[in-house]
């Protein structure tokens, strides 16, 4: 999903809300994936952005099963 942020980006959406539930979304597909939480926040405040500005940090915690996995990456 992190892949999926960077393409919607990349393609000019700009709507943080918007590529969050893309996110979801496609997580939700995967019947063992229990998401934590799915951010898009300033990369340097970490506050939560309405609107994708540069450079953003897009971060996930997804578990599945008794895994968490987390990841992240800088778009912009």
């Amino acid at each position: 999903s992190l892949n999926l942020a960077q393409k919607l980006y990349a393609g000019g959406e700009r709507n943080a809300g918007k590529i969050r539930q893309e996110m979801k979304a496609l997580i939700q597909r995967e019947p063992l994936a229990e998401i934590d939480y799915v951010s898009i926040a300033d990369n340097e405040t970490l506050e939560e952005l309405d609107t994708v500005t540069p450079p953003a940090l897009v971060s996930l915690a997804v578990k599945y099963g008794k895994t968490r996995l987390l990841d992240n990456v800088v778009v912009g």
